[in-house]
């Protein structure tokens, strides 16, 4: 099952510099026509690594809040039936 949530590379900004396929451990992403791109989409574990590493901070990674029980309570009726939003 693919993930919703996987890097976004913003082509403008990358400059094709491999470091963000050098460190991603599951060889999500590969440098393709000098630009890098998510190829494995399947294989992406959300590390990070791939994000700290661009030097042009052309890689992002959403995340999904998602609200769980927390010290025996349930989250309330508002919150568990809020929409969970990615950050952008």
């Amino acid at each position: 099952m693919i993930s919703d949530f996987l890097p976004q590379i913003d082509l403008a900004k990358c400059i094709g510099c491999d470091l963000c396929t050098k460190v991603c451990p599951t060889h999500t992403l590969a440098v393709v026509n000098d630009l890098a791109m998510v190829v494995h989409p399947e294989a992406c574990d959300y590390t990070g690594a791939c994000q700290e590493i661009c030097p042009t901070q052309a890689i992002s990674l959403t995340y999904e809040i998602i609200f769980t029980t927390t010290q025996g309570r349930e989250p309330s009726q508002k919150q568990a039936n809020e929409p969970t939003i990615p950050k952008l």
